[in-house]
């Protein structure tokens, strides 16, 4: 089988992303000298960009995928959260989910990079406190009112404070009462409110904090500790991300899939691809080696760009001719 054809079975498929909505903005330029005034780098700015972050990327994701989108969470009532809604439109997302707190900030990230491709500063800007009161009703509301229309949703939780207990456990109760997957990508102190997830996927600095062990996963206790998360979790599957190692995945069946060899640019935004590519495969009930296959590669064109990025047309294209089951040899 060619990835193509997993591609073709997301093509229209509904899915729900709620979680944590960031901003990414982009400050791009030239490194000129050292400044006098202190020993950094001063540079000359020639161009800016902003573009959906967190979950918001995810959702990116999602469409460049073929899938449609719809967006719940929690934006603030400043320019960065009009920004946001606005991009979020410009992508096909549908952002009448968003709520608006007037006490927290959008969260935003700002990244300045000198001489195209080399970061030298980022500057966060968000307040991290679970949402409370009327704001957390709002998105769980809104999440309970949208998931009966999808065919999966994805809790894409950064513990920013956009997703609380009381909404993860909901979500999930409500997903298995009407057979509705979902799938998450939570951190290591949140896990325990994920119990009947479908799929959850962790790093592997994650799982090992979840299994108290320091350091990380070594690759060769991967797929072991996956299938140990998934029992000690109480979820359906569990999906282990490695970086440049690939990552290994424990359901009914269990796969270790290695990674593809490709010059890296910037990793920023690869997890989120490589979690939306494997939800809208969950959602289409393709839990298998090839779906994998397919987020190793999703992810590796995302990296081969500068800043957070998703698949181009052209990406999936070539990605479409190469054949599952190890079959790397067209690789991007």
């Amino acid at each position: 089988m060619r990835l193509g054809e997993l591609l073709q079975s997301f093509q229209g498929l509904r899915a729900l992303v709620v979680g944590d909505l960031m901003l990414d903005e982009y400050i791009f330029g030239r490194a000129t000298r050292i400044s006098q005034e202190a020993p950094v780098m001063v540079v000359r700015q020639t161009s800016t960009r902003a573009v959906p972050g967190g979950a918001a990327n995810v959702a990116s994701n999602m469409v460049a995928l073929g899938a449609v989108p719809a967006m719940v969470g929690v934006v603030g009532c400043d320019a960065a959260g009009d920004m946001l809604a606005s991009s979020l439109g410009t992508f096909g997302i549908d952002n009448g989910g968003l709520v608006r707190d007037p006490g927290r900030p959008t969260v935003r990230k700002t990244r300045v990079l000198a001489n195209h491709a080399h970061q030298v500063l980022r500057i966060d800007h968000e307040e991290t406190h679970p949402v409370t009161g009327d704001v957390e009703q709002a998105i769980l509301q809104r999440t309970l009112d949208l998931l009966p229309t999808v065919d999966v949703v994805l809790v894409s939780d950064y513990t920013k404070g956009g997703v609380t207990p009381r909404i993860i456990e909901a979500t999930i109760r409500a997903g298995r009462e009407r057979q509705i997957p979902v799938v998450a990508n939570p951190k290591p102190s949140s896990l325990r409110h994920y119990r009947g997830a479908t799929l959850v996927s962790l790093n592997r600095y994650e799982a090992g904090d979840a299994l108290g062990i320091e350091g990380g996963l070594a690759d060769e206790d991967a797929a072991d500790a996956a299938s140990q998360l998934r029992e000690r979790l109480g979820v359906d599957q569990v999906l282990v991300t490695l970086g440049a190692s690939g990552m290994a995945a424990a359901g009914n069946e269990s796969f270790r899939v290695p990674a593809l060899k490709v010059e890296v640019y910037d990793e920023a935004g690869a997890g989120d691809t490589v979690i939306a590519t494997v939800a809208l495969g969950v959602g289409a009930q393709k839990f298998s080696r090839a779906l994998f296959e397919l987020a190793a590669q999703t992810s590796a064109s995302v990296v081969r760009k500068v800043g957070v990025a998703v698949p181009s047309s052209e990406d999936l294209a070539q990605i479409a001719t190469v054949e599952a089951n190890g079959g790397y040899s067209n690789a991007l």
